[in-house]
């Protein structure tokens, strides 16, 4: 762990000392000193942390660090007198072209993705699998690429995503014969109607509250619609050496037949413990049908940055003789 951090930590050391040097007052009142202090923390540092990472994979970029190092600085440094305080003050025109870098940087992943997705032959690689990939790729910071990767893919469904893609025999719905879009489309309506009651209360005594209350309950419906309509358009696919759980926003599982010890189905209730997972937001207000038992405990990212290491999974699926007997033939 600390290994892994260890050009972070040694930047952030260093930060801090330049900073803790800069507030004493012989130096803070000395004008060449502290525009040097300036100077090693605002260019110095950043190019120690870009030689150090150059030839590694880091969680934080070395544009990143100087851009929040950037901003950062005039807070903890003396204006007065400094010679970056002229810099300082055109740190609104930086904010604009780092605006104009991230929609430029939008843009190219848009048209790169159109062309992409529409060129790509592998069965095995839908649309949210494809920008959930090239997202984490793009952000270095893993963590902080998962969440914008769940971001994105939920408005991209929401609001882009309004055709079936091409199937085969091979693919497997989860949501015909569930019922699950009843559930979802009547908890959005419940939500609806008690939001409704709540942000007039909210109106009457705080409209600032009301309008942040507003846009939370909006983004929780695109949120739910996007993966609604992720189920819908997300199937599950059976390949020669392994099955492919797709389910909503939740990361795609691909779990190897010779992992798979039995499966059979089940639609029973169950006892939540770590060594099952379901699939499914709402829990046991979504029905399952099938229970997949693995030889060994296998990792699977759930949203939110959970991470569970089960040995059951529980899913549902349309056809599910259908189903069992493709799985049981490939794993014979």
């Amino acid at each position: 762990m600390i290994k892994k951090y260890s050009s972070l930590i040694i930047f952030a050391v260093i930060e801090i000392i330049l900073a803790l040097i800069a507030n004493i007052s012989s130096v803070t009142n000395n004008s060449l000193l502290i525009s040097i202090l300036t100077g090693l923390f605002l260019i110095g540092s950043p190019v120690i942390y870009y030689l150090l990472t150059r030839k590694r994979q880091t969680e934080f970029t070395s544009w990143f660090v100087f851009y929040l190092v950037f901003k950062i600085a005039p807070y903890l440094f003396s204006m007065e007198n400094n010679f970056f305080q002229t810099i300082f003050q055109f740190k609104i025109y930086l904010n604009i072209l780092f605006l104009f870098y991230l929609v430029f940087k939008a843009i190219s992943f848009i048209k790169n993705f159109r062309k992409n997705v529409t060129q790509k032959k592998n069965d095995n690689i839908d649309e949210y699998t494809f920008i959930s990939n090239s997202l984490q790729e793009s952000v270095k910071f893993k963590k902080l690429g998962k969440m914008i990767a769940f971001e994105v893919c939920s408005f991209y469904y929401c609001f882009i995503k309004w055709t079936e893609n091409k199937n085969t025999d091979t693919y497997f719905t989860g949501y015909k014969n569930s019922g699950v879009s009843a559930i979802y489309i009547g908890l959005m309506f419940v939500s609806i109607v008690e939001a409704v009651g709540v942000h007039i209360l909210l109106i009457s005594w705080n409209k600032n509250f009301a309008i942040i209350f507003l846009i939370l309950h909006v983004y929780l419906l695109i949120n739910l619609t996007g993966h609604l309509k992720a189920i819908f358009f997300r199937r599950h696919f059976i390949t020669n050496q392994k099955i492919i759980i797709r389910y909503g926003l939740f990361d795609t599982l691909e779990i190897p037949i010779n992992t798979i010890d039995k499966i059979t189905k089940y639609e029973g209730d169950y006892e939540k413990n770590k060594e099952l997972v379901k699939f499914a937001l709402l829990g046991k207000l979504e029905p399952h049908n099938i229970l997949l038992e693995l030889k060994n405990n296998m990792q699977i990212n759930l949203p939110f940055g959970i991470i569970k290491k089960p040995k059951r999974v529980l899913f549902y699926i349309d056809n599910v003789s259908e189903f069992l007997k493709t799985i049981t033939d490939k794993m014979e």
